[in-house]
């Protein structure tokens, strides 16, 4: 049972590197004059979450949360235990394919942000407030960050 739990691993490790990799192409820039880009990285749908159409939020416990649904009640015997996993697996939505695919881009920005816990709202990508799930309020805080920095 252990060894499918870490082929399980490898692959979820593969695609992320995949993704890591198309998503290092398509690096943030900040930009002059617009609207800042931000990132919402919460574990999953995080009470008091202020959403905006400006703000992408990436809910990185989703994959998680798949992998305990694919191995709850599992069977003792290795074979039963992979056919099992399988249908479950081909039972999945595209719903269920969308938020993985959320989730796994988020695990790789909150990678390359350094981003070390949730919730995290990133600016432009360069600035990061931690503990804040109310996107105005973090705003307010990026721009007083921005002005303070430009007066220095």
């Amino acid at each position: 049972m252990a060894n499918y739990h870490w082929n399980s691993l490898k692959i979820w490790y593969a695609a992320l590197t995949v993704v890591a990799v198309f998503g290092a192409v398509f690096k943030v820039q900040a930009r002059d004059g617009e609207s800042p880009i931000i990132e919402v990285f919460v574990a999953n749908a995080e009470r008091g979450l202020m959403k905006s159409e400006y703000a992408t939020v990436y809910k990185i416990g989703r994959i998680a949360q798949l992998q305990q649904e694919l191995s709850h009640d599992l069977p003792a015997d290795s074979e039963s235990a992979k056919k099992l996993v399988l249908k479950r697996y081909q039972r999945m939505d595209m719903q269920l394919s969308t938020e993985l695919e959320n989730a796994a881009k988020g695990l790789v920005q909150a990678r390359q942000y350094g981003i070390d816990r949730y919730p995290a709202i990133v600016f432009d990508g360069q600035a990061v407030v931690y503990g804040l799930t109310d996107i105005n309020a973090a705003t307010r805080l990026y721009q007083r960050w921005l002005a303070e920095s430009a007066e220095r």
